[in-house]
């Protein structure tokens, strides 16, 4: 079996991807938590109203939730390394077998 496209050996691409989506999500995050600052830096709301609360809380929220996910990440960073080191270790295992298979003069593919 050849592999004409190695992307994806090892999980090596779906690592690359998760850390695409969280730079992208962090990107978001930061976008829309200082858009939500701005509106209420502008002095569109009156002092004291439900909706200069209602932002505030709304900013509270998010910066609480962002620091959450984020902190998280390493926990799926840690996951996201066991299944490559798991798939490294089967596809070892899948050679060996294959390099055992060549010796005896078969090859079963």
């Amino acid at each position: 079996m050849q592999f004409k496209n190695r992307n994806g050996v090892l999980g090596l691409e779906t690592a690359k991807q998760v850390m695409v989506t969280f730079l992208i999500l962090a990107v978001t995050a930061i976008a829309v938590l200082l858009a939500l600052v701005s509106l209420q830096n502008a002095n569109i709301f009156v002092s004291g109203s439900s909706a200069d609360t209602a932002t505030t809380s709304i900013i509270g929220n998010i910066s609480a939730g962002l620091v959450t996910f984020f902190a998280s990440t390493g926990t799926i960073f840690s996951i996201l390394i066991v299944v490559v080191i798991i798939l490294a270790i089967s596809i070892i295992i899948w050679a060996v077998g294959r390099f055992g298979q060549q010796t005896e003069g078969t090859v079963n593919l």
